[in-house]
Formats: structure tokens, sequence, C-alpha cells
């Protein structure tokens, strides 16, 4: 049965005329969106929109959703993968945004266990002999601010602990090094796991929607007009509020909602690298301190994710592409710490994400690692609400004071937030989760480890996942060493809104940055699966493969030289 949580959105590229439940339900949802007036309307489908969305309908607002591509298709898919309050930013005296930060950062271990989890980080110091106190008064600072309540207080390690714990690590100067903990999460399928809560307490998400201009009467806007990019139709979609949640788009001239400040944002380009685990042994994850800010080295399963750089970007924000440069930067930033000798055959693979630093109307330029990463929310005279900045620890009180500032401090004060108490979709304490995936690998045959991943993805539904994939039989792995199931592409298409092998490669699992050949050995499978639930033929399937491969490489390859 396809439901109102069914996928709705549609790949890159076009489907062919093939029937489907599906696209039929995507249509009724369209329908609904363009024949009903909602209370709040959002553009922009990354964790702020998302955000938006949850929180507005949790007060008993009517709230929707447009984006014009994927889930998480920008900024949202291509951070540090990081909830944390941002040492560094202590430095900068920010002390504001790191407490409210940490305190944002132990709301979401308590409502996302299973998306979010703290993490040791090893932060090796180097320098003279104010170097250790220096160092270590911040991290009191940052434990005093909200660290150490769920994530205890930070302890030092000698110069032959720190050895032992990452023997990489260059002795000449080296002071020992502090060991903290911080979160981290999987920043795409944190998103889709906001909307899917947001659409089970009754809101309505429709992607591969552009919104092309806001619509104003009597000088206040009540809407927007918008483009199904699947059937062509302009339409228009009618709400009390509209919200421009478009990220690095906010005040674009080719954005849906132009402003006459053209410094809303300060675009910050963000590239990070995905590096094998062995090639760089260590117990931790670690923090190093490079000019200016520190670069990260994120354990994901089996990987590296290291980085980022920051430097201001002046390109299309729509799918960027990693330089050489860059590249080069993070490899040089990381030697320079650890005698591990990385070169640009070491990147598995390269991606870059935009951060929209939100600015004073008229700001003036500068650099963008001083930039404030505090977010701005401001309402225009025709009342369309902005909102724009921020990191992605804060995106819940974030969501909050934009849907107060949408709907005025009268009605916030008579419905105020509630999404303190909303825990996301698949939520359960550790101790249910390890029983459930212990559970999953008894009854269902898995490898504890494929069970214990998939329970890590998807929580508690993750019962609900095996069970589609007895339905279908596909609980067969994609391949012998990936430890997504088959099973999980139906249920992407079914219930997360993924309709192109790229929405499935991409940002439901991360198999195109994780393989070296952009996940051309399983992409094949992924269309024939998808194109089963969407009614594909074999021409529509070969051609999502080769457009998939196309955008993958594009965006993930290491660069060649000019």
């Amino acid at each position: 049965m396809i439901t109102k949580d069914a996928v709705t959105t549609l790949p890159r590229t076009p489907v062919g005329k093939s029937s489907s439940a599906i696209l039929a339900a995507r249509k009724q949802d369209f329908d609904s969106l363009t024949g009903e007036r909602w209370d709040v309307l959002v553009v922009g489908g990354g964790i702020t929109g998302c955000g938006i969305l949850l929180d507005a309908v949790s007060r008993g607002l009517r709230a929707a959703l447009i984006e014009c591509d994927d889930i998480a298709v920008g900024t949202s898919s291509r951070s540090s993968g990081l909830i944390h309050g941002g040492l560094r930013y202590l430095e900068q005296f920010q002390i504001g945004l790191v407490r409210e930060a940490l305190r944002e950062r132990a709301q979401l271990l308590k409502l996302a266990p299973h998306l979010v989890r703290l993490e040791p980080f090893l932060f090796p110091v180097y320098g003279g002999p104010w170097a250790r106190p220096f160092f270590g008064t911040g991290l009191t600072m940052y434990d005093l601010l909200g660290a150490s309540a769920d994530g205890g207080f930070h302890r030092h390690l000698s110069v032959e602990d720190s050895l032992a714990a990452v023997p990489g690590l260059r002795r000449k100067g080296l002071r020992g090094a502090f060991l903290y903990h911080d979160g981290q999460e999987d920043d795409a399928r944190f998103t889709i796991s906001v909307l899917r809560t947001a659409r089970a307490q009754g809101a309505l998400a429709v992607t591969r929607v552009r919104a092309l201009r806001g619509i104003e009467e009597g000088g206040r806007i009540v809407g927007c007009s918008v483009r199904d990019e699947i059937s062509g139709s302009e339409l228009d979609i009618r709400a009390a509020s509209t919200i421009d949640a478009t990220g690095v788009w906010t005040g674009r001239a080719d954005g849906p909602f132009p402003s006459g400040n053209d410094r809303l944002t300060k675009p910050s380009r963000g590239t990070h690298l995905v590096i094998r685990r062995d090639r760089i042994p260590s117990q931790y994850g670690l923090t190093l301190r490079i000019p200016h800010r520190v670069c990260f080295l994120v354990p994901w399963p089996d990987r590296w994710v290291i980085g980022t750089t920051d430097h201001e970007d002046h390109g299309s924000p729509d799918r960027p592409t990693p330089t050489l440069a860059e590249v080069d930067e993070i490899l040089e930033n990381v030697n320079g710490t650890l005698d591990v000798g990385l070169t640009r055959s070491d990147v598995v693979a390269a991606f870059a994400g935009i951060r929209p630093l939100a600015t004073d109307p008229g700001g003036s330029p500068g650099s963008t690692v001083k930039a404030s990463r505090e977010h701005r929310i401001r309402t225009e005279p025709n009342g369309l609400v902005r909102i724009s900045g921020g990191k992605f620890t804060t995106y819940r009180l974030m969501a909050a004071q934009t849907v107060d500032a949408a709907i005025g401090r009268v009605a916030a004060k008579a419905r105020p937030s509630r999404t303190t108490e909303i825990p996301i979709a698949g939520a359960a304490s550790m101790a249910e989760l390890s029983a459930l995936a212990a559970a999953i690998a008894r009854e269902s045959g898995l490898d504890p480890g494929r069970a214990e991943r998939i329970v890590a993805r998807f929580g508690t539904q993750a019962s609900e996942v095996i069970g589609l994939g007895r339905e279908l039989d596909l609980l067969r792995p994609l391949g012998p060493t990936i430890a997504q199931l088959e099973a999980e592409v139906a249920w992407s298409v079914r219930k997360e809104s993924a309709l192109s092998v790229d929405d499935f490669l991409s940002r439901r699992t991360r198999l195109s940055q994780e393989l070296p050949d952009r996940g051309a050995i399983v992409a094949p499978r992924v269309a024939e699966l998808m194109g089963a639930e969407l009614g594909w033929s074999a021409t529509e399937r070969d051609q999502a493969v080769r457009d998939f491969l196309a955008s993958a490489h594009r965006e993930y390859d290491v660069p060649p030289e000019a």
C-alpha cells in the first residue's frame, strides 16, 4: 500500500510513461500542494527546511515543503558529519554560539541516539611550553560550556600514549594530546529522517518542485509560483507564511526570492576527502590544528572523511565540485602532522559543499574562516521570512525561531515549539537498538556486523526494512563487501523519497563516495531494483545508470590536472 509517506521525488533523468503507484501518489501530493491553502510553506529541502517543517507541523500548523531537487542534495549532505559545539570558535570568542551548539548536541543525542553518537577525538598538541596549557584551557572551557554533560571531561595523554594511539603522529615538537568527545552523524540520513518525522506528524513534502517567484497581493507575500519538474506545469501554492530556507540560494538573483542586498550570505566553500581507514592507523578520530583553524579526520565505517577547506566561493551553488588545489591543501594539512605520506592516489573520493554563512545586509567582504557561524532570521516588508547561516548542529533551534518569526509573537506564544519532545523516526535507547541488532542477526541470518549497521542507519525501523526484504526476497547484500542490502533500495523508494540512482547511492547511502568506481559495480542492480518499483523500462534503467555515473564522477572524483 502506498501511503502519504511514499516517495515524492523523481530522478534527475525523467521517467518514462510507465504507470507507477508511487508516481500516482506523488501527483496526489502535488495536487494537494496547489489545491489547498497552507499555514506555512517552506522552500528548501536541506536540514534547515526539514527542521522548520517538523517544527511547524508539531505546533498543529498545516505545513508543506517543496524542494527543486532531492532532499539534502546540497550543503546538508556535504558537511563533516559532526554534531559539535565548534571548539575552534572559542578562539574567536563566540562563546554563546558554542554554548548553544553544545546544548543542542545534548538534545540530539536524546532525540536521535540511532543517528547521532559520541565519538572520541584526539587533539595532538605541538609547539612551545605554552601550547599545552593554552589548548587545555580551551578544552576546559568547552567542557564547562556543556561538552562534559554527555561526553565527560577531556583528559591529557602523554607523548608516548599519543603515539601508541596514533602511530603516525610526528614526534618532533609533540607535547602529548588531549582526548575529548564530540557528536558524529550521517548528515544526509539525519535530514531525511527529520523529514520522515515531519511527515509522520502530518506534514506534506514534495520534491522536484521548483519555486519560481513569490506571489504578492497588496504588498504581502501570499505564496509561491512553482514549476513541477516532472510534468513542466506551472501552478501557484498559497500560504499564510512563506519561508525561504534555500541556503546558499538565499537572495540570489537567480534564486526564487531575489533580494536588493546581494550579500545576504557569504558563501564558504568546504571540501572533504575520503580515505581508506587502514591508510591512517588511529584508535580515535583526529582534530589537527592548522593555521587559523582545524582539520578533522572523522571516522566513517571503513573510511576517513578529512577536511575541511574554508574559502569564499563565487560559483554556482548547484552541485559544486572540489578543486585540485583544495585536495592538495587537505593532503598537506594531514601530512604536516602525520607521517603517512598521503598522495592524490590515496583519495577514494572528494566532495565539496558551500556553507551559506550569514551576513548583515550590505555586509562587507572578508575571511570566511572568521565569519560567524550564527544564523540570521529576516522578515522582509512583504512578509517573506528568510533564514540563513547557522550550523547543522543548531538546526532545531533555528527552525523554532524561524517558525516563531513566521507566525508572529502572539501565535508563537499560543503554539510554542514542541520539537524537544519529538524523537526522530527510528529512535530508541542504545540498549534497545543493540537488542534489535542481535535479534535481526539471529532471525534473518545476517552477519552480526551487517545487522548492527542496518540498525545504525534505520534505528527501530530496521525491522521493517528486514520485513520488506523478506517479502520481496531482497535480503541479499548489494555486493560481497557492501553493508547495504538490496531491500534498502526498495525501502528508499517507498519510504525515503529516493527516485533516482543518485538519490540512493549518494545520499540514502554513501556508496558513490565510498567506492573508488563511484558505485559503478552496484549501479545496474540499484537501477533494476528501483525500476521494479517505478516501472522503468530497460532503456530507462540503462539511462539512469549512465546519468548517475556521469554526475558522480564529476562531483566526487579528484579533478584532473588543468
